[in-house]
């Protein structure tokens, strides 16, 4: 154990520039889910209506609650694990749950970029082909491609024999083969066909077994590059802040250099207008008063910009409390929105064109999560010019968005012990290590063989209602047990007051904010919280689809309720643990409902719980106030004078008007 004057050496680090802080943030936030989730939901919602109640609740819900954690954890200096603890010890649990929820999230985020890491592989080998073919030792007799039909006719156009062909079993077959021709009916009557591109992800990255209890031991191809995406996710954090704002200038602008490119290839090729049309230039503009519309562009603002999972909250404790996070809160917002809207638009483009390549309707191609990214893009773009290229670039794209995202989630807990316990602090390295060790090995039971289906179990519940339980806990304790004007006071320390009509609306601590905090915010999410909750209840687990279908069994989805349910335990936990603590320092068990000394403005709200005090300097927005109890026998200061001295006081710190 480190001596104390030498563990107060070790102090927080800080960013080396905003920009470096906002870049960060974007490449925390701006993540996976705004290719793979948010196209599929503005084809379910209206197509390019969606646009308006999603950028609605980004400024209505996501900006105002993104811009309560930047603050919180700026004016705090400390991370999730300490922060609330010092509001209320009672509600100390709030910030462990949300580490908690990181760490989950941070299990299977990584197992996906194992996937990628699979994929850039075969296309830097010289295999990007395979995932087009049929021909492969791992293909099935199911597997059924239209490129390969093309490729039968080819074959027998070229032996002059003028006569229809088509592909089954791995072999050219003439269509005058009635014989053939009825046993391959009758095989995809029993079983629906699949593409190539999907026995490429199932049958060889992931060697699929059939069910949930059939491990089938560990695929190595998986489990190395698992390794690999965690290594390289250890070494930034070794380092801490200061590495990640030197490598965000490259996992947060690249993205956007790459999704422009295939917004660019895509818009041009043919049929690019099928998949355009349905997302943006026939629009059903009816689904505005749809409620359940409102219900999905607020629930993927919430995931999308990372809030309550405490990463935000965490990378802001490392800014100078002068920082404009507010200024910032509005970049990563519309950073956020860009990439939604803008990759939306480049996804829907190649599945127009998937959708002319296979003369088939464009519903029958839209998928959303690992089925479209690791399924429908990479066999569309298998049919394009130059198939290695555009691969290579979006599975690139992929990579950068997932390891940044994963950057941010894997440092709340390492923030989290890091200011929970100051004796590890001279360890930060090997803290981050050890952090990065433990979740890898927990990831390798998604390496099995039956990986697939424990990857779905925690990609179904680790996020989910515990989540929006956490925001609202979060609005509660600020807003309405802490107080709204002492909070906005704290703001004012560090933005100072508006100075113009403009600023009094819409600025940090205007009214805009406060309306949302105190009325809309806790509204929204407390509904979105309710009804999460009982579609997780309704929700019945399954994987694959029609014939494919495989549900899960009840203890599968006892662990997913497990998963659901721990970061919940935290609260009551915590809460424990701190009565416990308080009672070992002899302390009253009320003072889990009262500020805590380490809070930064103790001394100025504490007047208030003294109202008996001698005001030895003025109070202000920029400074702490040195208060003095005044003893009985100062005879200098009549009741009235007291009674003067307590108003002064309210007056200052209160000073909140709607």
């Amino acid at each position: 154990m480190e001596s104390t004057s030498k563990i107060t050496t070790h102090e927080r680090a800080q960013w080396s520039s905003d920009w470096q802080f906002i870049l960060t943030c974007i490449g925390y936030a701006v993540g996976l889910g705004n290719l793979w989730r948010f196209p599929s939901l503005a084809y379910e919602h209206g197509g390019g209506a969606f646009l308006i109640p999603y950028l609605i609740c980004s400024f209505i819900v996501g900006l105002p609650l993104l811009h309560l954690e930047m603050s919180l954890g700026q004016f705090s200096q400390s991370g999730t694990a300490v922060v609330y603890g010092r509001i209320r010890p009672l509600f100390h649990g709030i910030g462990w749950s949300m580490s908690a929820m990181s760490l989950i999230v941070s299990v299977y985020y990584n197992v996906i970029l194992a996937w990628v890491l699979i994929y850039l592989w075969t296309i830097i080998t010289g295999r990007s082909g395979e995932w087009a073919s049929c021909r492969n030792d791992y293909n099935t007799i199911y597997c059924q491609s239209t490129v390969e039909d093309s490729l039968c006719i080819e074959e027998f156009a070229q032996k002059s024999q003028n006569v229809l062909a088509f592909y089954f079993n791995k072999s050219c077959h003439s269509a005058n083969d009635t014989l053939t021709k009825n046993l391959k009916t009758e095989t995809f009557n029993k079983l629906s066909a699949v593409s190539p591109a999907e026995e490429f992800f199932e049958n060889y990255v992931l060697e699929k077994t059939l069910k949930l209890d059939q491990f089938g031991g560990i695929n190595l191809k998986v489990a190395l590059a698992l390794a690999i995406a965690w290594t390289l996710t250890g070494l930034v954090l070794v380092k801490g802040v200061k590495m990640m704002g030197k490598i965000s200038y490259f996992t947060a602008t690249i993205p956007y250099v790459i999704i422009v490119i295939l917004f660019i290839r895509g818009i041009t090729l043919d049929g690019a207008s099928i998949g355009l049309d349905y997302y943006i230039f026939h629009p059903d503009f009816s689904v505005i008063l749809d409620p359940v519309t409102w219900r999905a562009a607020a629930t993927q603002v919430c995931y999308s910009l990372s809030v309550g999972f405490g990463g935000i909250l965490s990378l802001s404790s490392y800014n100078p409390r002068t920082h404009n996070c507010y200024r910032d809160a509005f970049i990563i917002t519309m950073a956020d929105g860009f990439m939604s809207i803008f990759g939306g638009t480049a996804v829907f483009s190649v599945l127009g064109f998937m959708s002319k390549q296979l003369n088939a309707k464009i519903q029958t191609v839209v998928q959303s999560g690992t089925g479209l990214a690791f399924i429908a893009y990479p066999e569309a773009m298998s049919r394009m010019p130059l198939p290695w290229l555009w691969s290579f670039l979006f599975f690139l794209m992929l990579f950068i968005l997932g390891i940044s995202s994963q950057f941010g989630l894997a440092e709340v807990m390492i923030t989290a012990i890091y200011d929970q316990f100051p004796a590890v602090r001279p360890y930060r390295g090997w803290l981050a290590v050890g952090v990065c060790g433990s979740l890898f090995l927990v990831g390798l039971i998604m390496c099995t063989r039956s990986g697939i289906f424990f990857f779905n179990i925690f990609n179904d519940y680790s996020a989910s209602f515990s989540l929006l339980l956490m925001v609202i806990l979060e609005i509660i304790l600020i807003i309405y047990i802490y107080g709204l004007p002492n909070f906005l006071d704290d703001l004012r320390s560090m933005f100072g007051y508006p100075r113009t009509w403009l600023g009094k609306v819409f600025g940090p601590t205007g009214y805009y904010i406060q309306g949302i905090w105190c009325f809309l915010a806790p509204l929204q999410i407390t509904i979105l919280f309710i009804v999460v909750l009982f579609t997780q209840i309704s929700h019945n687990l399954t994987y694959g689809k029609d014939k494919r279908l495989y549900e899960y069994p009840n203890w599968a989805i006892g662990l997913g309720w497990l998963i659901s349910i721990i970061p919940i335990l935290l609260l009551p936990i915590m809460a424990v643990y701190n009565l416990l603590k308080f009672r070992q320092k002899r302390k009253n068990w009320k003072e889990l409902f009262k500020l805590q000394p380490k809070w930064p403005s103790y001394e100025k709200r504490n007047v208030m719980e003294k109202p008996f005090c001698h005001i030895l300097s003025k109070l202000g927005p920029t400074t702490s106030s040195r208060v003095e109890p005044i003893n009985g026998d100062n005879k200098r200061i009549n009741n009235s004078k007291i009674k003067e001295i307590k108003e002064g006081i309210q007056n200052k710190i209160y000073s909140v008007h709607f």
